[in-house]
């Protein structure tokens, strides 16, 4: 092939812009950010829990493993079944109890340092004192104004509360990843690809990306040891690419099984250095 040029060999910095965040995730956080702002009612009904339900209840004596345990206390709180607060078994104990009612609850929960599987024994005693129904205000401009400035609208409101919601960078390991660091790579080359170059049946897009990657594994200039090679060989351990590694060189195919290697590794140190993030 012939040789290419870049007007720059750093690492790819790519920016994306953010996907617009679900009108339902936003809906949920704007009813969390309304509930200290709510009222909240006694059930008419007689009835037990549900899932939704608000409750009033007090805890007493909160052990984790048989270990005390304040943290979980509660003294005539309000507590929202299903919302997250505590473990499902936990909330899957209180469905059916009724206003007054009290219960030795028995759950599990998963402690943070914890190995996969292995869940810690919550028990406490909970009265459960009232089952209520929450009544949100109505989400008005005045009540932005008066509950959420700078916001003055409704609509700002929303907007201010959907920006909240941030991405991580993208991961690496991602699919995305090295398609989308290649593609801005390819838009660095210099010359116009060679037609000679372009291998029967190739996009032209992929022979800029292929111009361009040589063009970078030249600058890097990539000390292909024989262990280096033989890891960029195709395969999903090293007993398979020591055989494909063996079959090219079979078949005389040692100078292309290099390029390959070489392209590889220029690859490898690209996605290892390069960053996708989003506006």
């Amino acid at each position: 092939m012939a040789k290419y040029t870049l007007t720059s060999y750093e690492p790819v910095n790519l920016e994306l812009p953010k996907p617009q965040v679900p009108r339902d995730l936003v809906d949920s956080q704007i009813k969390k950010l309304l509930e200290p702002l709510s009222e909240y009612h006694e059930i008419d009904e007689e009835r037990g829990v549900l899932p939704g339900d608000y409750l009033v209840v007090t805890t007493r004596d909160a052990a984790l493993d048989g270990n005390r345990a304040s943290h979980f206390d509660m003294d005539h709180s309000i507590y929202h079944v299903g919302a997250g607060e505590m473990p499902k078994s936990f909330d899957d104990e209180l469905i059916g109890m009724k206003a007054e009612d009290h219960k030795d609850v028995h759950a599990r929960i998963k402690m943070p340092l914890a190995k996969d599987g292995e869940l810690a024994a919550l028990t406490m005693g909970v009265d459960v004192e009232k089952i209520l129904y929450m009544v949100e205000p109505e989400l008005t401009d005045e009540l932005v104004v008066e509950h959420f400035a700078p916001a003055t609208t409704v609509e700002e409101f929303r907007e201010g509360v959907a920006k909240q919601f941030g991405l991580p960078d993208m991961a690496k390991s991602d699919s995305r990843f090295p398609d989308l660091v290649l593609d801005e790579l390819a838009k660095r080359l210099v010359e116009t690809p060679d037609p000679a170059d372009r291998l029967p049946g190739m996009p032209v897009d992929a022979l800029r990306i292929t111009c361009a990657i040589d063009a970078l594994a030249d600058h890097l200039d990539i000390e292909l040891t024989d262990d280096l090679i033989t890891s960029h060989m195709p395969g999903d351990d090293l007993e398979q690419k020591q055989k494909v590694r063996k079959q090219l060189e079979e078949q005389g195919k040692a100078d292309e099984m290099l390029v390959f290697a070489k392209r590889e590794a220029a690859l490898s140190w690209l996605v290892n250095n390069s960053k996708v993030t989003y506006k």
